[in-house]
C-alpha cells in the first residue's frame, strides 16, 4: 500500500476479502461482460451466418483447501480441487458470449446440455468431441442454427437408405484405391431418432493413426478392455458433422473453418503464460475468488483493446494482431495504461498512440508451415463472399 501511502497489516488485507467482497467482484465481472463494445471484425467473413461461435474450457489445480468449492475429479492428473472456466466467443465480432467458473468435475458434456438454449438462429456453432450431444445438435439445428462438431466415435452412421451401419474400414480401403485424402456422405446419424447430415471425412497421416492406436490400446489395456475393429478403422480419420449444406459451406471449407478452434487454445495460452490465471498462492476462498475474477475483469479490458485493433489493422493491411503478443505488451505497460486514464485528453491521446504503435510494429500474428494462418483463412472466405455475392 506504498503507492497509496497507507500502512495496512496483512491480517486487515485478509480480512477485506469476505463473501460481500466476492459477490461485489463477480457482479463488476458481470457488469463488464455486458458493457463489452464489439463490431463485426470484417463484415464480408461469414456474412451469411449471424454469429460464429466458438468455445472450450480450461482447467487448472487449486490448493486442495479449496475443494468445497471447486471439486476436482479426483483422478491421477487432477487434485480434490480444481477450476474449470467455460469461454465461448464469437469470431466475427470478438463479443464474449460465455465466461463461466465452475467446478473442475463439471465437464464440457454438462456444460453443452445446460448452455443449448443460448444460441441464436443462423448462428454457426463450432465444437469439439468433449461437447458432443446428438441431440443438444439436433436442437441447434430445430432453432434455425447451424452446427460444425467432430463426430463421436460410438455414433452410429448409416448411409441413406441402408440398415447396416457404415463400415469405415471399408471406406478406408475405397479412398486408398482411389487416392482420396477426403471425402462426403449424406448420412443418416444415430440409431433411434436419426437425423440427416453431411458426414465429413479426412484421412489422418500414419503417424497420427499410429499414435492414437497406441494411446487407445494402453487405455484399454488399463481397463481390461479390447480395442473394436470399428474403433481402429475409426482411428483412420478425422470425422465432422454439419447441417451446413454443400452449397454453403464446401468439404475444404469445412475442415477449414474446424481449425479455427485452435483459436480458443490460443487464448487460453495468453491468459496462463502471460495473465498467470493458474498461478495463486494457497489462500481462503473468499481471496481467491476475488483475485481469480479480478483477473478475468483485467483479460476482458484488454480483450476489447486488442479486438478493436486488431479490426482496425486488419482493414489496413488484412493481417491479424496476435493475442499473445498484445497481451505481453498490456501486461508489461499496465502502470503505463493506469497513468494514461489519469491523464489530461491530449497527452493521454498521444502516450495511447505510442503504445498502439508498439502493436503495429512487431505484435503480427506469425505464419505456420503447412498450415494456414487466421488471416489467410478469413481472407478466403471473404474472397467467396465477395464472389458469390453473399452480401
Amino acid at each position: 500500500m506504498a503507492v497509496c501511502g497507507l500502512k495496512i497489516a496483512k491480517q486487515s488485507i485478509d480480512g477485506r476479502f469476505t463473501g460481500e467482497a466476492v459477490v461485489f467482484v463477480l457482479d463488476v465481472l458481470k457488469e463488464v461482460l455486458e458493457r463489452q463494445l464489439s463490431r463485426v471484425f470484417c463484415a464480408d467473413f461469414l456474412p451469411q451466418f449471424n454469429q460464429v461461435c466458438i468455445k472450450d474450457s480450461t482447467k487448472f489445480n487449486v490448493d486442495n483447501r479449496l475443494r468445497e468449492h471447486f471439486k476436482g475429479t479426483g483422478g491421477r492428473l487432477v487434485t480434490k480441487a480444481c477450476v474449470c472456466i467455460q469461454y465461448e466467443y464469437d469470431l466475427r465480432s470478438g463479443k464474449i458470449l460465455d465466461l463461466n467458473v465452475t467446478e473442475g468435475v463439471r465437464n464440457d458434456a454438462i456444460d453443452a446440455a445446460e448452455t443449448k438454449g443460448k444460441i441464436n438462429k443462423d448462428d454457426l456453432i463450432l465444437r469439439d468431441l468433449g461437447y458432443y450431444n446428438l441431440s443438444v445438435l439436433t436442437g441447434f439445428a430445430n432453432e434455425g442454427a447451424f452446427f460444425i462438431s467432430r463426430l463421436n466415435v460410438s455414433t452410429l452412421i448409416y448411409d441413406l437408405g441402408q440398415t447396416d451401419s457404415l463400415e469405415f474400414k471399408e471406406l478406408y480401403a475405397h479412398m486408398s484405391k482411389h487416392k482420396l485424402t477426403s471425402c462426403e456422405k449424406q448420412v443418416l446419424v444415430g440409431k433411434v431418432d436419426q437425423v440427416e447430415l453431411r458426414l465429413i471425412v479426412d484421412i489422418v497421416p500414419e503417424k497420427v493413426y499410429e499414435e492414437r492406436i497406441r494411446k487407445i490400446n494402453e487405455y484399454n489395456k488399463f481397463k481390461g478392455w479390447k480395442t473394436s475393429d470399428d474403433y481402429k478403422a475409426r482411428c483412420r480419420f478425422n470425422l465432422f458433422i454439419t447441417n451446413v449444406s454443400a452449397e454453403n459451406i464446401s468439404l475444404e471449407e469445412v475442415m477449414l473453418l474446424y481449425r479455427l478452434r485452435w483459436q480458443v487454445e490460443l487464448m487460453f495460452k495468453s491468459w496462463k503464460s502471460v495473465c498467470a490465471i493458474h498461478k495463486l498462492q494457497p489462500m481462503k476462498y473468499e481471496r481467491f475468488a476475488c483475485l481469480l475474477f479480478a483477473k478475468l475483469i483485467l483479460i476482458i479490458v484488454n480483450l476489447q483493446i486488442i479486438r478493436n485493433l486488431q479490426g482496425y489493422h486488419f482493414k489496413k493491411t488484412r493481417q491479424i494482431l496476435s493475442e499473445y503478443k498484445c497481451f505481453k505488451t498490456l501486461q508489461d505497460s499496465f502502470s503505463n495504461l493506469k497513468s494514461i486514464w489519469k491523464e489530461r485528453r491530449k497527452k493521454s491521446e498521444k502516450n495511447l498512440m505510442k503504445l498502439i504503435g508498439l502493436f503495429s510494429s512487431n505484435h503480427w500474428k506469425e505464419n505456420r508451415k503447412e498450415r494456414n494462418n487466421l488471416s489467410e483463412i478469413i481472407n478466403l472466405f471473404v474472397y467467396k463472399s465477395n464472389y458469390y455475392g453473399y452480401i
